[in-house]
């Protein structure tokens, strides 16, 4: 009797059992890392898992980590974990969109594609880095990893305003303090002085006031930052204000428009107070 040939899927779904096997005799490997402080060490025991599955992100992201001596290294072995993961993952693609994270194997590659693009970004290329940025957002659209943000940051840093505004507009049941003062920037850049700039400030200064004293530098920022940043507390102005200063020093009379609005809101509010 001839044997029937298996089919296409078959195949398939036999080759994906066998890729599985691998990983998992990979990432075994990979364990014994655990405890080992050596870089070194830990850079060799991630090519030995390569070594069974050239598809073990988790393997690249070790080597980007360890073994990585400069930025192009690091875009290298970063590339390697995400072309990995787009492999993996390939068939997956559109049944997962949307909600790639609550899949806990593939978090890896979304941490993958986050490092990355920020490395990308790093050494110049930022078109693809924004690329990928936005690729993630599609993929994981809860976004707990916060690429939102570091793509707004970004954006902001290179005069895409129109486009931090979008992204921005693309949340919008999000009130944040790093959204509420990004949209405040990107409406001032493009428009300046403006009703939509006033009640983007009114939005901003009600979610969070502290943040305008650290922007106008009349708060120091302190040496140590806090641990955490609650929602309008002092604590998160800070941690803005470390991470968005320049953003608002970069574009002409950013600042000032701050310190101007500020005081009229003040002589507003003593006005009432008579």
């Amino acid at each position: 009797m001839v044997k029937k040939a298996p089919s296409k899927a078959e195949t398939l779904e036999t080759g994906q059992d066998d890729e599985k096997a691998l990983l998992t005799e990979a990432y075994d490997v990979l364990q014994t890392t655990i405890g080992e402080s050596d870089p070194k060490r830990r850079a060799d025991i991630a090519q030995q898992a390569l070594v069974i599955s050239r598809n073990c992100i988790e393997a690249w992201l070790m080597l980007a980590q360890d073994a990585a001596e400069n930025f192009e290294q690091s875009k290298e072995y970063l590339n390697q974990a995400v072309e990995a993961g787009n492999r993996l993952f390939a068939l997956r693609m559109e049944e997962w969109k949307g909600k790639f994270w609550d899949i806990p194997e593939t978090r890896p590659y979304m941490q993958a594609r986050s490092a990355y693009a920020q490395i990308l970004w790093e050494i110049g290329e930022r078109d693809e880095a924004v690329r990928i940025f936005r690729e993630s957002l599609e993929l994981n659209r809860t976004d707990p990893q916060g690429i939102r943000y570091i793509l707004l940051k970004a954006m902001l840093d290179d005069h895409r305003f129109q486009d931090a505004y979008d992204l921005i507009d693309s949340y919008d049941n999000e009130q944040s303090t790093v959204f509420l003062y990004g949209r405040l920037l990107a409406i001032f850049a493009l428009q300046g002085d403006s009703l939509m700039s006033r009640s983007a400030f009114l939005a901003a200064r009600r979610h969070n006031v502290f943040v305008l004293d650290y922007l106008l530098n009349v708060r120091q920022l302190p040496q140590k930052m806090p641990r955490e940043a609650l929602p309008g507390d002092e604590s998160e102005a800070i941690r803005y204000t470390a991470v968005f200063q320049n953003s608002w020093d970069d574009v002409d009379g950013a600042i000032d428009y701050l310190r101007k609005q500020k005081k009229l809101r003040q002589d507003k509010d003593a006005k009432k107070k008579r």
